[in-house]
């Protein structure tokens, strides 16, 4: 007797991306690691601690600490392992059984986490210009089976932010749970977790991957009223995140000001890319609020990708995306690695031609 998968498993294709090359530049990881005397300091707190034991069940600790930094109650803050196990929750606790709404082009992971828990998938497009179609979206959270709905602002991998008013009038009109993933907000000044205690229909998604330079840490977080962090409690297993993960994260709050140094660097840097890239006959560049840049090429996206990679530079081909016709994404690097990519490219473009 052969074993099946649920056919909407069978039909899914698990992710995949390429991992080596000299420059690396696709996954919009942080480009420096910790410093080296806070890795130090983490470790001494974990020999300190006995690996026998379990970590605190629902990482209590690092909870108070999350909900100190945003001022809210520590029963308003899930601790995850990383943003998709974070979204997984949220729709297993809300949406089996039910529809997930959200944009295309938007984060890939959302579909593929609602088939996973069980959810179908209803993705309303962007306007040409990657702004959100808020009376498309309106309409479609409005209806009764709309659980869930997961807008991420800034986008990935369009890179702008959109308009709070028009996410607000997507809240007025949601019939369910709508969550503002937030795992570039660190590089913007505005954020929706403000909202959280007067929107009881609203969470809020963080992480540590991208500003806090702990992609390989896994750390993620939901901000939202208490009983939707109650449910989400229920969906998560128990001793979810390790000892490891849980002071590694706390070690990250107590220094705020290594994050906002790390992020003036990658802006200051992403800008400069930004005008490689203009400089570049035929290159188009889309506005990003994030750490990394959307832009279009005048050939194919996947001969300059390759183009790009058999010079040791690897980023990201979002070119079958809807709206994405020709687009690449790459993530800011050091400068070093910044300099690499401008001059692969503008190679890749001349070879590609």
């Amino acid at each position: 007797m052969s074993v099946k998968a649920r056919p909407e498993i069978e039909l899914l294709t698990a992710y995949r991306l390429p991992q080596t090359a000299g420059v690396k530049l696709n996954q919009n990881e942080s480009p420096d690691d910790w410093p080296a005397e806070l890795k130090a300091d983490v470790l001494r707190e974990l020999e300190r601690l006995p690996w026998n034991r379990y970590p605190p069940v629902d990482a209590q600790p690092l909870r108070e600490a999350l909900a100190a930094v945003v001022g809210v109650s520590p029963g308003m803050v899930a601790a995850t392992n990383g943003s998709n196990e974070a979204l997984l929750a949220l729709v297993q606790a809300f949406a089996s059984g039910r529809t997930v709404v959200t944009t295309v082009p938007g984060y890939s992971m959302v579909p593929v986490l609602a088939v996973v828990g069980g959810a179908r998938v209803q993705q309303v497009r962007l306007r040409q210009d990657f702004s959100l179609d808020v009376e498309a979206m309106r309409s479609a959270v409005a209806r009764p089976d709309a659980a869930l709905t997961v807008i991420a602002s800034p986008n990935n991998p369009t890179g702008n932010r959109f308009d709070s008013l028009g996410i607000e009038a997507v809240l007025d009109a949601a019939a369910g749970l709508v969550v503002v993933d937030e795992a570039y907000g660190d590089f913007v000044d505005e954020s929706f977790v403000s909202n959280v205690r007067s929107r009881p229909n609203l969470a809020v998604l963080r992480t540590f991957s991208k500003a806090f330079g702990l992609a390989g840490v896994r750390v993620g977080w939901i901000i939202g009223s208490e009983p939707v962090i109650a449910a989400v409690g229920k969906a998560l297993p128990p001793y979810n995140l390790s000892l490891f993960a849980q002071e590694t994260a706390r070690a990250a709050l107590r220094r705020p000001d290594l994050m906002s140094a790390r992020v003036q660097r990658i802006v200051d840097e992403r800008r400069r890319i930004e005008g490689g890239l203009r400089a570049l006959p035929g290159v188009e560049v889309f506005p990003t609020e994030t750490n990394f840049a959307l832009f279009r090429t005048p050939y194919s996206a996947a001969g300059v990708f390759e183009a790009l990679l058999h010079r040791g530079v690897l980023v990201r081909d979002v070119s079958r995306v809807p709206l994405l016709d020709r687009c690449l994404r790459v993530t800011v690097g050091t400068p070093r690695e910044n300099d690499c990519f401008l001059d692969a490219l503008g190679a890749a473009l001349e070879e590609t031609r």
